[in-house]
C-alpha cells in the first residue's frame, strides 16, 4: 500500500479517539448510558489498537519500498 493509506489509517484512528472523547464527554455530563458507553468505549479502543498494528505494518511497508527506490537511484 502506499503512503496515501497510510494516512487514511492514521486518519481514522484519530477519529476513532475523537469519538471516544466525544463519550466520555457525554458520560460526565449524562451518566444514565454510562454502561452502554462504555462497551462502545472499549469496541472503539480495540478498533484503534487494530488500526495501530495496521498502520505499523504500513509504515514498515512504505519505508520498504522507499528504501529500494532510494537503492535503485
Amino acid at each position: 500500500m502506499s503512503t496515501v493509506e497510510e494516512m487514511k489509517v492514521i486518519q481514522a484512528i484519530n477519529r476513532l479517539e475523537d469519538a471516544r472523547k466525544l463519550l466520555s464527554e457525554v458520560c460526565q455530563k449524562d451518566n444514565r448510558f454510562n454502561e452502554k458507553f462504555n462497551g462502545m468505549n472499549g469496541n472503539l479502543e480495540r478498533f484503534e489498537q487494530e488500526l495501530r498494528e495496521i498502520q505499523d505494518r504500513l509504515n514498515v511497508e512504505n519505508l520498504g519500498v522507499k528504501g529500494m527506490a532510494i537503492r535503485e537511484f
